[in-house]
């Protein structure tokens, strides 16, 4: 008889039956935004870059939930790779391609990152530490959520634990 443990994403019905540690995308979002807002004031327009299929929904209403309170215009899109960027937008972007096409694209325009657009990447790595000049990321702390589950496995108990989150600002934003 195996056990089950869940990882990254969270299901409120499994509470108490399995043990978890996970990502809380709509909370950490919102909590990134209100934490970086004075980053993100020299922006108009807040866009939410990701596939619906592969990536967590959540983090949408994350940024709703902060363009409404604080009066920021939001869209949510699936790719920037044939949308013509403007200058005010600040892109939240969850694949990578996404990066390379708003750089192109901005090297055509002569617009400035971090000045006429921003850019938050999801999930820190070494490349978003030193591309530009840095890429301002939103990650969860994926060393701590794995010594988290460990814990919970050694434990043997059913235990849901939310694993936080960092906003790592860089020159991209």
């Amino acid at each position: 008889n195996g056990k089950v443990y869940l990882l990254d994403h969270f299901h409120s019905e499994l509470k108490g039956k399995y043990s978890s540690v996970f990502q809380n995308f709509e909370k950490d979002t919102y909590e990134a935004l209100v934490f970086g807002k004075d980053y993100v004031n020299k922006y108009k327009k807040i866009i939410m870059v990701q596939k619906d299929e592969k990536e967590p929904y959540e983090r949408y209403y994350g940024l709703k939930k902060f363009g409404e309170e604080f009066g920021y215009k939001h869209d949510y899109i699936g790719t920037t790779k044939d949308r013509p960027i403007k200058k005010g937008e600040l892109f939240m972007i969850a694949n990578e391609c996404d990066i390379v096409y708003l750089i192109k694209q901005s090297e055509k325009k002569n617009l400035i990152l971090g000045k006429d657009f921003g850019i938050i990447s999801y999930n820190d790595t070494p490349l978003k530490e030193v591309l530009l000049g840095g890429i301002t990321t939103l990650s969860t702390d994926f060393k701590l959520m794995g010594k988290t589950m460990s814990m919970l496995i050694k434990k043997k108990s059913i235990e849901t634990i939310e694993n936080p989150w960092k906003l790592n600002i860089r020159n991209s934003l």
